[in-house]
C-alpha cells in the first residue's frame, strides 16, 4: 500500500514538472495559432472589400439553412438586405445530420421548396444525384449566418472552414430563457470562437454572453449588438394570415390551443407523454376549442429513434388527429400565422415561451423540472404553471371561460423584459452589417 502511494506521488510529481508545462505550451500554440488565422482570414476579408467597393459590387450575404421552422430567425434580416441594392442576401439549402437520425444520415427537411414558395433567393447545397456538396467559396460570401451553431454539416460546410473564407455573424435560434447545461449547449464556446458578430435580444442575454466569454481570445475580436429578436419582427407587421390551419378559421366563439412540446426527454422537462392523451380527450369533450399540436422539428424521429415511441403508436396518434374534428398536427415551417390567430399556448421549457410571450396572450407552462435563467424566471410570473392534468384541464377550462388573471402582470412583464428595436431587428441587423463592411 505505501509502496503505490509512493509511485502515485511520484507520478503526480513528474506531471506537474514536465506534462503539465508541455500542455500549456500545447495549448499556447493552439490559441497562437487560430489568433493567427483570425488575422489572416481579416486581412483577407478586408482586401477584398476594398476592391468590391471600387468596383461597386454588393454585399454578399450567404444564410445557411437546413430548418424550414427557423427561417424566422432570418425572415426580417433577409428581406431587409433584398430591399437594399447594397445586398445581395442569398439562401444555401442543406441537408442535415443529427444524433436524432440513424448515423452517417442526412436529412433533407425541403428548405428548397419552402423559400422558392415564398419567392426568396436559394441555391441548393447538396446534389443528391452526384453526392456532391456545393464548394461555399464559389459563391464569394462576404458574410454568413448559420441557423444553428452546432456541427450538423461536413467540414467544408463547418465553421471552421466558412470563417476563413468570410465573417460569421449568428442571431440566436433560441435558448435566451435557459440555464446551467441547458445554455452551455445551445451556446457552444466551440462556435462562437469563429465569429465575428452575435446579436442578442435584449441587455439580459448580451450581458450574460459576455460574462460568460470575455476571457476567451478571441471575444476582443467580436462585436455583440443587442437588436432585439427578428424572429419577433413579424407582429409589427400588416398581413393576411391565412388562417388555414386551424379546422374553423377563425370562428368567434371558437378557442384556438398551441401546443409546442419538448423534443427529448434526457433533461426532465419534456411533457409529451405525459399529455398526448389529455389533449386527444380533452379535445373529444371540448366542441369549442380549436387544437394545434406542433412537434418540435427533432422529436418525433427522435422518440422513434430512441424506442419511447413506436411507429404503430405514431400512426395511430396521426389517424386520430386527422379524423377529428377539431385537432391538426402541424408539421410546417413557419408557425407566424398559429401564433397570431391562437388564443393559448401550452408548452414545457422552450424558446417558444419567449416568443409567445410577446404577443401579450397568455401561456400555460407544464412544468417538470426548473431550468430557468433570471430572465426566464422573470417572464414564468406570468405563466400559468401546472404539474399535472387536473391542473391543466382546470386552468384551460378557466381560459377558455375568458378569465385571464395574469393579463396585466405578463403586460407589466413583457414591457419590461421584450426589448424592440425601432425600425424591427431585421433593419437594424443590416445596417450593423453595412458599417462593419465601411469600416
Amino acid at each position: 500500500m505505501r509502496l503505490d502511494k509512493t509511485i502515485k506521488n511520484a507520478l503526480h510529481k513528474m506531471r506537474e514538472r514536465f506534462l503539465r508545462p508541455i500542455l500549456w505550451g500545447l495549448d499556447q500554440q493552439v490559441l497562437q495559432q487560430g489568433d493567427m488565422l483570425r488575422a489572416l482570414s481579416d486581412t483577407n476579408f478586408r482586401n477584398r472589400v476594398m476592391l468590391k467597393r471600387c468596383t461597386h459590387q454588393p454585399i454578399n450575404v450567404l444564410f445557411v439553412c437546413h430548418e424550414p421552422s427557423l427561417w424566422n430567425m432570418f425572415e426580417s434580416v433577409y428581406h431587409a438586405m433584398a430591399d437594399d441594392q447594397d445586398f445581395s442576401p442569398l439562401v444555401v439549402a442543406l441537408p442535415y445530420m443529427h444524433p436524432s437520425l440513424p448515423e452517417g444520415q442526412y436529412k433533407d427537411t425541403g428548405m428548397l421548396e419552402f423559400c422558392e414558395q415564398r419567392n426568396i433567393k436559394v441555391i441548393l447545397g447538396y446534389d443528391k444525384a452526384t453526392s456532391k456538396w456545393l464548394n461555399p467559396a464559389s459563391l464569394m460570401p462576404d458574410y454568413v449566418f448559420f441557423q444553428t451553431p452546432y456541427h450538423v454539416f461536413p467540414s467544408k460546410w463547418s465553421i471552421e472552414q466558412i470563417s476563413m473564407i468570410a465573417r460569421i455573424c449568428y442571431v440566436p435560434y433560441g435558448g435566451c430563457i435557459y440555464a446551467g447545461e441547458v445554455d452551455e449547449v445551445v451556446n457552444p464556446i466551440s462556435f462562437f470562437a469563429h465569429v465575428n458578430m452575435v446579436f442578442k435580444e435584449n441587455m439580459y442575454t448580451k450581458n450574460k454572453f459576455t460574462q460568460r466569454f470575455r476571457d476567451k481570445s478571441w471575444f476582443c475580436n467580436m462585436s455583440i449588438f443587442m437588436s432585439g429578436c427578428p424572429k419577433l419582427d413579424f407582429l409589427a407587421v400588416e398581413r393576411n394570415y391565412t388562417r388555414i390551419l386551424w379546422r374553423r378559421g377563425l370562428e368567434k366563439n371558437v378557442k384556438r390551443i398551441l401546443w409546442t412540446p419538448r423534443w427529448h426527454t434526457a433533461e426532465g422537462n419534456c411533457h409529451f407523454f405525459d399529455y398526448k392523451q389529455f389533449f386527444i380527450d380533452f379535445c373529444k369533450n371540448h366542441s369549442l376549442v380549436d387544437f394545434i399540436f406542433r412537434p418540435h422539428p427533432l422529436s418525433l424521429q427522435n422518440f422513434l429513434k430512441t424506442g419511447e415511441l413506436l411507429s404503430s403508436e405514431l400512426e395511430l396518434m396521426e389517424s386520430v388527429y386527422k379524423k377529428s374534428l377539431n385537432m391538426v398536427i402541424d408539421k410546417g415551417g413557419g408557425y407566424e400565422d398559429t401564433f397570431v390567430t391562437s388564443d393559448i399556448l401550452v408548452s414545457d421549457m422552450s424558446t417558444i415561451l419567449f416568443e409567445y410571450f410577446a404577443t401579450g396572450k397568455p401561456i400555460v407552462y407544464t412544468h417538470r423540472v426548473d431550468h430557468f435563467n433570471e430572465l426566464g424566471k422573470e417572464l414564468s410570473e406570468g405563466f400559468y404553471w401546472v404539474r399535472n392534468s387536473s391542473e391543466l384541464n382546470n386552468t384551460l377550462e378557466m381560459l377558455i371561460s375568458g378569465h385571464d388573471p395574469l393579463k396585466v402582470k405578463r403586460e407589466e412583464i413583457r414591457k419590461a423584459h421584450i426589448f424592440v428595436q425601432d425600425g424591427g431587428s431585421g433593419r437594424f441587423i443590416k445596417e450593423k452589417i453595412s458599417d462593419d463592411y465601411r469600416t
